[in-house]
């Protein structure tokens, strides 16, 4: 997915600058960018999500772990 968003971005001329605004105002003109920018947000949600999920698994089992621990 990546790599087809930086083909579009390169064919637009933008990307390589910081920020979101000028990405933003070119993907009100052109729809393929505004479903990869779409598609985009919601595979980094889902990305995130699993991140935190992760961090509460991790979590939890550290704790049982060291409620196993006899000092």
């Amino acid at each position: 997915m990546m790599k087809k968003r930086h083909k579009i971005e390169r064919d637009l001329s933008i990307g390589e600058e910081v920020g979101w605004s000028k990405n933003q105002q070119v993907a009100k003109s052109n729809p393929t960018l505004a479903a990869m920018n779409k598609k985009f947000g919601m595979i980094h949600g889902l990305s995130s999500l699993a991140n935190i999920m992760s961090f509460g698994s991790l979590a939890m089992h550290s704790w049982y772990l060291a409620s196993k621990l006899e000092l």
